[in-house]
């Protein structure tokens, strides 16, 4: 998986991103991601996937004339961390690796993000993430159709429990 885990860590929490911001104004959180994995020890070589332009162009920017992190920044990123792993509920990257051959046909990666989201809401705030699993459970297989077969986690890099997520998610939605 890419360094910045699939797309995740470029849009972090406004409250992560506010920390970046404030000690680099100008750096991009995928920057802070890249520079991260590019200092560890024994690192040659980071890839990174882009979409446009404008991302290539940020990579450019901080790649060119690489800079180590600081311990200072280390210590920054490792708090970043900390506050996005207590924001996510279901750490999946969304790859879609898991749902090949799922013989429920349960859109797993698409039922993790919602649930994840409606883990981040608050009480007070109105989502539309039960419409949204409603919807996606007239074309695919609910969460709770899972027969545990466990051919998902087999599949997944991450090493997920897929199955008791899965329980989480229908425990949340099919109710």
């Amino acid at each position: 998986m890419e360094p910045v885990k699939g797309g995740t860590l470029a849009k972090v929490p406004a409250e992560v991103e506010e920390l970046f911001k404030a000690y680099a104004p100008n750096a991009s959180p995928a920057s802070w991601a890249m520079r991260f994995a590019a200092s560890l020890p024994g690192v040659k070589m980071v890839l990174s996937g882009m979409s446009n332009l404008a991302q290539m162009e940020d990579n450019l920017s901080y790649m060119e004339n690489f800079e180590p992190l600081t311990e200072q920044e280390q210590a920054l990123v490792v708090r970043a961390a900390e506050l996005i792993k207590n924001q996510i509920a279901v750490p999946c990257t969304g790859c879609s690796y898991c749902t090949e051959g799922c013989p429920q046909k349960i859109a797993i990666p698409q039922y993790f993000s919602l649930y994840n989201e409606e883990m981040r809401e608050t009480v007070s705030k109105w989502t539309v993430n039960s419409a949204n699993y409603k919807q996606l459970t007239e074309k695919f297989g609910r969460a709770g159709d899972c027969i545990a077969c466990g051919q998902c986690e087999e599949m997944c890099p991450q090493h997920l429990p897929i199955i008791e997520h899965l329980k989480a998610v229908s425990a949340h939605f099919d109710n």
